[in-house]
């Protein structure tokens, strides 16, 4: 796993603990022995799933970030493949405050850098328009064109699958 810069990597920790806070919902999650994991939260944002692991016994908590490609239905089941896996953010231990590690799971550094910029776009354009007050928009006021450009961009894209 590829480490990401720490301002990229505090950037997208913070979107992703906003997203999860106020796009998450609980979720049922049935692992791969059939055994039902209690607690777990999910956002799904597009392409993009977040999924967030409470804190057990053996480790602490997690949020990771799928790439799911939309089946057409925001809440169709769907099989969490390692391989989507784009990035995790990891708390290091169970005390308070928290300290996180945030790693992308994909190597290739081109890779690496437009999903950065994707999940970042993604999950901003995702609060602004589901949870806008989770943001303080009016200090952004450089970002506020790019989300625009980017949500244009996006329902062409979903006109277009239509």
């Amino acid at each position: 796993m590829r480490e990401l810069d720490p301002s990229q990597s505090k950037l997208l920790g913070a979107l992703t603990i906003t997203a999860i806070k106020h796009l998450g919902e609980s979720t049922l999650v049935v692992d791969e022995d059939d055994a039902v994991l209690p607690d777990w939260r999910m956002a799904r944002l597009g392409d993009l799933t977040l999924l967030e692991k409470p804190a057990d016994s053996r480790s602490p908590k997690r949020i990771d970030c799928y790439s799911i490609a939309e089946q057409g239905r925001d809440v169709a089941p769907f099989k969490l493949d390692p391989a989507r896996l784009v990035y995790s953010l990891r708390w290091l231990h169970m005390a308070e405050p928290p300290d996180f590690e945030l790693v992308l799971a994909q190597d290739d550094p081109e890779l690496w850098e437009r999903w950065v910029s994707a999940a970042s776009l993604i999950l901003l354009a995702a609060l602004r328009r589901r949870a806008p007050e989770a943001i303080d928009w009016a200090g952004m006021p450089d970002v506020i064109p790019v989300l625009d450009a980017f949500e244009a961009h996006m329902e062409g894209k979903a006109a277009l699958r239509h």
